[in-house]
């Protein structure tokens, strides 16, 4: 790393260094070896003053349009509401029929399906989707693949619908981009298989036949313990932090590095376990650091009288949603910087001496496998049962 490029602070402190000789203390792998900071993290939280936490936090964040007038009119006709007819009628109201149009309609649309879908009945208030659970099932507990098809394909997956460059790809996807990592570091022999990336329960991923672009990943639980449960912490703190920082590097990769592109994307994350999730962020504000931004926790209500805050994880995907339309923008044409075409395909461009490339996350070390030796003279073993050995008794 290239001193002149670190991120000083007002105390004069480096935020670069000071991550470094934190991660020296540790003995265990944590997001600050990779060079992601999180100021929401005991450990940094401990290691900076109030005032340098502050100032890292205050730098700003790419921009990102606003929610339209429309849409959040029309949110704000849902507050509260407790009343299931009224919930109804104004769904009804929004329909827009043959008069449709995707690129205008699609967000306030989206909100109506969301809201359609988690309609509370009258007579049980625990039951959520009318036309498909009326037996209460959000009292109960179910499955990751339940909540991910009932609950968050509704509230994630359909507000990418009128994005057609990328798409949201569930299933323990793997990520290209921590693929591309682990194998620009690893030292293959001829026929050793690529490595695999770090799987995630869906990946946010460019469509088509180019460069498999990734804008976010996120992860999913059955069960909501509280913010200390031993999966959150290990999603939160580690996994998806450098999942995020992997898709971010490629990005940069993909643009060349330009310093003014770089500061204006981000990627995206988001931890869902049973009702609860939360939205993360990872940029790049100064230096070689990542910064890891966290939303505030937000709950799926499972009762009317919390109806108002389903409304607010609607809003909060939507803005999310803005965040991977400005950085899938920037992406496509800030990488465009050619001014003369005589040489391109002869050899690449020179690298401005501007530009500082991030370094890559660290690899997590390896698990000890522990063999025991067995001395074959000493011991002797019966007669192997197993079928096809020369002792084994016949099947039939």
């Amino acid at each position: 790393m290239d001193e002149k490029y670190m991120w000083k602070l007002s105390s004069g402190r480096i935020v670069e260094e000071e991550i470094y000789k934190l991660g020296q203390e540790q003995e265990f792998e944590h997001a600050i070896h990779s060079f992601i900071l999180d100021v929401e993290d005991e450990l940094i939280m401990e290691h900076f003053t109030q005032e340098e936490l502050e100032e890292i936090d205050s730098i700003p964040i790419p921009e990102v349009p606003e929610l339209s007038k429309e849409v959040d009119d029309f949110l704000r006709k849902f507050l509260g509401k407790i009343n299931l007819n009224e919930i109804r009628q104004i769904i009804k109201e929004s329909i827009f029929g043959n008069d449709y149009d995707r690129e205008k309609h699609h967000d306030v649309d989206y909100i109506s399906l969301a809201l359609y879908s988690f309609e509370l009945t009258e007579k049980v208030k625990t039951n959520y989707r009318v036309k498909e659970i009326e037996n209460g099932n959000l009292k109960d507990t179910n499955l990751d693949n339940w909540y991910n098809c009932h609950i968050w394909n509704v509230i994630f997956d359909q507000a990418f619908g009128d994005i057609k460059a990328v798409a949201v790809i569930r299933g323990e996807s793997t990520s290209i981009s921590t693929a591309t990592r682990k194998n620009t570091k690893a030292k293959r022999k001829s026929g050793e298989r690529r490595k695999i990336g770090r799987r995630g329960d869906w990946i946010l991923r460019a469509v088509g036949n180019g460069k498999k672009d990734e804008f976010g990943a996120g992860e999913a639980g059955k069960d909501w313990v509280d913010k200390y449960g031993t999966k959150y912490l290990r999603e939160i703190g580690l996994k998806l932090p450098k999942t995020l920082k992997d898709m971010l590097v490629n990005l940069m990769e993909r643009i060349k590095w330009n310093k003014e592109v770089r500061r204006q994307i981000q990627t995206i994350g988001i931890i869902h376990a049973g009702l609860t999730m939360t939205i993360v962020y990872v940029d790049n504000p100064k230096g070689y650091i990542c910064r890891f931004r966290r939303c505030d926790l937000m709950e799926v209500p499972d009762t009317v009288e919390k109806f108002d805050s389903v409304l607010s994880i609607l809003a909060s995907v939507l803005n999310a949603k803005s965040v991977v339309q400005e950085t899938v923008k920037m992406v496509q044409t800030g990488g465009q910087s050619t001014k003369s075409f005589k040489s391109v395909g002869l050899r690449k461009r020179p690298r401005d001496d501007g530009q500082h490339k991030l370094s890559a996350c660290m690899s997590t070390p390896k698990k000890v496998k522990l063999c025991t030796k067995v001395n074959i003279t000493r011991r002797s073993y019966p007669a192997s049962p197993c079928p096809g050995s020369p002792n084994a008794e016949p099947l039939i």
